[in-house]
Formats: structure tokens, sequence, C-alpha cells
């Protein structure tokens, strides 16, 4: 293990590198085969080397994971070899429970980040040429980029998010296995939920329940906590639990994922307390009827526009009246607070993509009446080899508490 900093700038005790028991969430020979498909990409693109900050993309290629996702953890990938990785010193401990590769720094306390990402540049001889830029989601700041092109003023920096980004389109059957074991997990916390459900209940009781059922199948910290929005409140597009008392006659807007390695498995259900309002009824039947038409429309080979027509012509009968954000899928992949989509695609009727085995979607059908009322149905797929399957499990229907 080739340690170069602590918080002093010297190295690490060899007691602290052997004492913990490695969690790699994939195979070494699966991050190989990562790196080898970005180092090809990043050839195709021109590229000489590529400096990677988007905590996701850290993490698809390196194996390391913390929640401290501002912390400025920068990944240098060369055209050939393996990679290094630098962090906070207090950081190492993620480090070596998941990285694959034997290339770790610590950021010494003079030196600034930019100054020792230039420094791990140049260590590899890479001072000109095309530099790749990922720093997408959580942003490579402006500061950063300039500090890196004063230090090399013969290089070019360009922005290489889409690299990566189409390199962790199409997961891998361990990926997939992580995410049919996040939904296990969403199941649970589901079925928690709408147990816990009831007049005179708190929306954050429902929330609980979901995140200790949800923490109990194996979960790990989720990207989003367990959404449970009550009565008028349902009718607001992103907001959640904040000390509301579940009503009689209210519905129950729910929005849950349970999160395996990083992999999530979201799904939406709609209960009532009581029986539902025929506006509710109404919205829930053609939410319902969208959502199975995107998922038995979509297949390999399926245009992404066709699947989201397919969702148009069940979610019209809904009325003119409710608000709907038009997407009927957006990709899924690894990810970090806040966000579980990973911008591998869209299930839209402006998209221009075609369906390929592979692909992971979470398919978010949900309609509102803004101050009156939210419903909403969602489900995880893959597209496979001869069609789509669903990874989500439990009834797909209005539930009535």
């Amino acid at each position: 293990m080739r340690v170069h900093a602590s918080l002093s700038g010297g190295r690490f005790p060899e007691t602290s590198l052997t004492s913990l028991e490695p969690e790699p969430a994939f195979s070494r020979a699966e991050y190989q085969e990562r790196l080898a498909r970005a180092q090809a990409a990043m050839d195709a693109q021109g590229l000489d080397a590529l400096v990677v900050m988007n905590p996701a993309s850290v993490f698809y290629l390196s194996g390391y994971q913390t929640f401290a996702v501002d912390g400025g953890a920068c990944l240098v990938v060369p055209p050939e070899g393996e990679p290094a990785l630098a962090m906070d010193p207090p950081e190492f401990g993620g480090a070596l429970l998941g990285v694959w590769f034997d290339d770790l720094h610590g950021y010494p306390p003079e030196i600034e980040r930019p100054a020792y990402a230039a420094r791990m540049l140049g260590e590899r001889g890479v001072t000109r040429g095309r530099i790749g830029l990922d720093g997408a989601v959580w942003g490579t700041t402006t500061a950063f980029s300039a500090e890196l092109a004063h230090a090399f003023p013969l290089a070019e920096f360009v922005d290489a998010t889409d690299v990566l980004v189409e390199l962790k389109r199409r997961k891998s059957a361990a990926e997939i296995g992580h995410i049919r074991s996040a939904a296990l997990a969403t199941q649970s916390a589901v079925e928690a939920a709408t147990s816990t459900a009831a007049a005179g209940v708190s929306d954050g009781e429902v929330a609980g329940a979901a995140f200790a059922a949800m923490a109990r199948a194996g979960s790990e910290y989720p990207c989003l906590s367990p959404i449970v929005t009550s009565g008028p409140r349902s009718g607001m597009l992103h907001t959640t639990h904040k000390r509301h008392t579940i009503q009689s006659g209210d519905n129950v807007l729910l929005e849950i994922g349970g999160c395996v390695q990083r992999y999530t498995a979201p799904q939406m259900r709609t209960l009532t307390i009581g029986p539902p309002s025929a506006d509710v009824r109404g919205a829930a039947d053609a939410c319902l009827a969208a959502l199975s038409a995107v998922l038995e429309a979509m297949g390999p080979g399926v245009a992404a526009s066709d699947a989201a027509d397919a969702g148009w012509r069940e979610l019209k009968a809904a009325g003119d009246d409710l608000v709907f954000h038009g997407t009927f899928g957006y990709g899924i992949g690894a990810g970090f607070p806040p966000n579980w989509a990973d911008g591998s695609g869209f299930i839209r009727s402006d998209a221009d993509s075609v369906l390929e085995p592979g692909l992971v979607f979470h398919h978010p059908v949900a309609v509102r009446r803004l101050g009156e009322f939210g419903v909403a149905f969602s489900e995880t797929s893959v597209i496979t080899e001869d069609g789509c399957e669903v990874l989500t499990h439990g009834p797909r229907e209005l539930i009535e508490r």
C-alpha cells in the first residue's frame, strides 16, 4: 500500500493499513474492467488524463466511499496503469475498506488541493495535452480548474462528464445484484410505512417506521430519507414529513429507496386513510395504467420516446388540472445523498435514445393537484435481453387503510 501523506505529511503507521477487513463493493476484476473501459474511452476522446471529483464516479472507478461527499476526494486516471486517489487524511479508513489499488494520497496541510492534484498528474508525466475534468453533480470548482490550468499552461482542460456517464449506463450483473438486494430493503420499508400510517399518527412516525425497517433489512444510509407526505401536503412536489398528523380521509404519498453498496431501488406508493375521493381514485387509476403501459412497452431496441408516449396515452385520463413532470423514467446507479439518479438516460417524449440491456430506471409516475392531493406509483426496472424486468416488489395498487 503506497500511502503518501498523513496529517503531518508523513507515512501512516503500518498497523493502520492491516487491521481493517476490506469491504469491497465489487471484485478486483470488475474494477479493472471498468478502468480498461475508462481508459479506452479516454483514448477515443483524445484525453491524456482524467481528473474525477464526482463522488459517484470516484466510487465507481475506485471503490472509495464516504458520506462526506464535499470532502474533495480526487481521482487521477492516467492513460495507462492504475489510478491514484487523494483525500483528506482522516478519510483513509474508508479508502482502506474499499479501494482496490494501492496508490493512495492524503492531502498535506501545506499544499492546496489543486496544487496537489497537479503534482499527481506531473508524477505521471501529464503536464500538457488534453486533460478531462469530471466534477458533475458536486462540481469541479472554477478555482480548482484555474489552479490546474495555471500549473500546466500548455495543457487543455475539457469537460469530460459525459465520458463517465456513458461508461456507467449499462449496469453489470454485480451492480444489478446490489439493486436487487436494495429492492428487498425497499419492500420492507414500504410495508412498514403502510402498516403504520393511520389517522392520528404523525408523518414522522411513518417515516421512522420505514427507515427502521429498511435498516433492519440491510440498507445502508439512503440517498434520500423516506419521503412521507399526507393530505394537502402530498400535492406539493419534493416535500416530506414535517410533524404533521395524518387525518381520516387523507391520502399518503410514499417514496422510499433502500440502498446496498450505494445502489438504490426506489419505489413510490399511495395509500388512503378511509375510502379515496373520486378525484384521488381517478388519478390513481390513470397513474397505475400509465406505469404498466411504460413497463410493458420497454425492451431492447425500443425508443425511449415510444415508451414515454405509451405512458402519456394512459395518463391523459387523469385530467388537465393535474401537474406531471413529464418523466416516465430516469437512469439510476451508484449514488450519494441527495441523489440516486446517475444521468444515464430518460424515458421522456423528447428523449432521443434507444433502450439497451443493462439500463436501470426508476419510473416515477406522480400527479398532483397543487395544495390538494398527490398520487404516485413507481417501480425500478432493468432492460434485459428480451424485455424489461421489474426489480421492486409488492402490490401495485391504491392501498386503502
